[in-house]
């Protein structure tokens, strides 16, 4: 009775590591290769095997000392959907000289760097077996999105929330940003046309009937729009220079009606003081003829 206890105990703990095993086991192996920009290894497993269709592989690597800091952290994947081997770069010192790299050539995973002398790489494997060729790294953790590149993190994935969970655009904040300067750009063309002599510009007085029908400027969003749809901060800006350049060219015409106002109010007053000036002449021969 002891003997079959045992036995059924055993046989269960067989099953546990078959299961364990065929359907999320993780394996890590180390081993070294040489690899250039030239010379460039088939990635495979500790028992120089191909790697394993179904599965994830977190990679580091390592070039031996150099005085460099190359260490990179890739991802390795076959995409079942596509038949493809895909990488995704978590992190790397850089990728030119001897930096240490993965890329997928003729759809193998291969070692690789960009300098012309061989170096030995130094590579950690950790292998997820998913048993599973649609799993994508994007389903697996956060750490698996973030890339960093030398001094630089960056996000290619979708969209990044502050304060809120559902970001509606690559970077939604929801709350107040502090900057020392913050600087847009956008695809609209600054509007320097305005200044071209074929630009019609709009009379005020086209301008004062528009307002009083829609109460705002034309161009402009209206103060409904803005709460419905938010406020593109580059395009405002380029939306009001526009404005400011148009009412520019308004104040010099109407700074050259006011020089032409001038002049004939000048002429207008010359013409008066002659005009006196004969006025007292014609008095003066009245007074001598008596």
């Amino acid at each position: 009775m002891k003997q079959k206890h045992f036995l059924q105990i055993f046989l269960m703990w067989v099953y546990l590591c078959i299961g364990v095993t065929a359907n999320g086991q993780t394996a890590t192996f180390n081993k070294q290769v040489v690899a250039s920009a030239t010379n460039k290894p088939e990635l495979t497993d500790g028992s120089n095997q191909s790697l394993i269709r179904g599965g994830l592989y977190r990679v580091k690597l390592s070039v031996a000392p150099t005085g460099t800091m190359t260490g990179a952290e890739f991802l390795a994947w076959y995409d079942g959907s596509k038949a493809l081997w895909q990488l995704r770069m978590v992190t790397a010192g850089g990728t030119t000289s001897n930096h240490p790299m993965l890329e997928v050539e003729n759809n193998v995973v291969k070692v690789s760097t960009k300098h012309a002398n061989n170096y030995t790489v130094l590579v950690f494997a950790e292998y997820f077996a998913t048993g599973n060729t649609a799993a994508r790294p994007t389903a697996l953790g956060a750490s698996y999105h973030w890339q960093r590149l030398a001094n630089r993190l960056y996000y290619m994935d979708g969209n990044v929330g502050i304060g809120t969970v559902d970001p509606k655009a690559k970077l939604s904040v929801e709350g107040n940003i502090l900057a020392k300067e913050i600087k847009v750009t956008n695809n609209i063309a600054v509007p320097d046309y305005v200044f071209e002599p074929e630009y019609e510009l709009p009379s005020l007085s086209a301008i004062e009937a528009y307002v009083k029908e829609h109460k705002h400027l034309p161009d402009i969003p209206s103060a409904r729009e803005i709460a419905e749809q938010g406020l593109d901060v580059g395009e405002m800006n380029l939306l009001l220079l526009k404005k400011v350049e148009e009412l520019t060219l308004h104040l010099i015409e109407k700074e050259k009606k006011m020089k032409k106002m001038e002049t004939v109010a000048d002429r207008v007053t010359e013409l008066e003081e002659k005009l006196r000036k004969m006025e007292e002449l014609l008095l003066d021969s009245g007074e001598h003829t008596d």
